[in-house]
């Protein structure tokens, strides 16, 4: 059994709501960034509660909408909050929302995250965009959840962030005076805040950021065949590597003063893609 018939049915009900609006790029917010998202002409604003087969969302800072309008001319989907493993979900379950904005006609993923820091070069407040990432959640969405309707079994992950859009994400940063720099993000499955051993381990194998989400979208959307553009905003340094304790207090408020910033990047991004 796969998940398509779930797809389907979401994907009917959206485009009975929506009259079949049709976005071509998708943005997912991360942790507390939900009020950085342009202002969005013909907006219309679904609950995940209300669409069929979605999941919700149960972490603080994630609003938990689905919102679709148009910028300067471009249609977009907005995933105001995402879902997480930690929260119980199961893995494959993850693939449903960017499995349903594929079907309703998304070509770009716009994937954004906040994220802690393992290099010293990114400090709270800077603007990571992805090159790579490292899955060390363990688990795959992918797994046991195939049907040739989302693209091949064996998906390629050669180029999981799009170069051409990582280059435009680096340079309206720049442009902006946003403190910026490329990076592989190393994801794993919290909820637990890593110690430090682990993120020392982190770095050796290459990690520059460290989340616990990100990567399961990405590998679902590069299926899909999606273009994707990784945006991690660095809220904190990592364990070991701060020198106070790590709460989702202080990612919640730190994204506060990280809005403003990301709001800026989208405005200038998405009429370039």
């Amino acid at each position: 059994m796969t998940q398509l018939k779930t797809v389907e049915t979401a994907v009917k009900f959206i485009n009975k709501k929506t009259n079949n609006f049709k976005p071509e790029i998708a943005l997912i917010t991360g942790s507390g960034l939900a009020g950085s998202v342009p202002e969005l002409k013909n907006k219309i604003v679904l609950k995940y509660s209300d669409i069929p087969g979605f999941l919700k969302s149960t972490v603080i800072g994630h609003s938990g909408n689905l919102i679709f309008g148009v910028y300067k001319g471009k249609k977009i989907a907005v995933m105001q909050g995402r879902f997480h493993y930690y929260e119980g979900h199961p893995i494959q379950a993850l693939a449903i929302a960017v499995r349903v904005l594929g079907k309703l006609g998304v070509k770009t993923l716009l994937n954004s995250g906040a994220v802690g820091s393992l290099n010293a070069k990114l400090k709270p407040g800077a603007l990571c965009v992805l090159k790579d990432h490292i899955n060390f959640m363990g688990v795959n969405p992918l797994v046991n959840n195939w049907d040739a309707a989302f693209g091949p079994m064996f998906s390629d992950m050669s180029a999981a962030y799009t170069p051409a859009l990582t280059k435009k994400a680096l340079i309206v940063a720049k442009q902006n005076k946003i403190a910026c720099g490329l990076g592989v993000y190393i994801a794993v499955s919290g909820p637990s805040f890593e110690t430090p051993a682990e993120i020392q381990a982190f770095k050796k194998l290459g990690a520059d950021v460290v989340g616990m989400s990100v990567a399961p979208e990405s590998i679902v959307a590069r299926q899909l065949g999606m273009q994707i553009c990784g945006l991690a905003w660095v809220t904190n340094l990592a364990s070991g590597i701060s020198k106070k304790p790590l709460s989702h207090k202080e990612t919640l408020a730190e994204t506060k003063k990280i809005e403003g910033k990301f709001k800026k990047i989208l405005e200038d991004l998405i009429p370039k893609i």
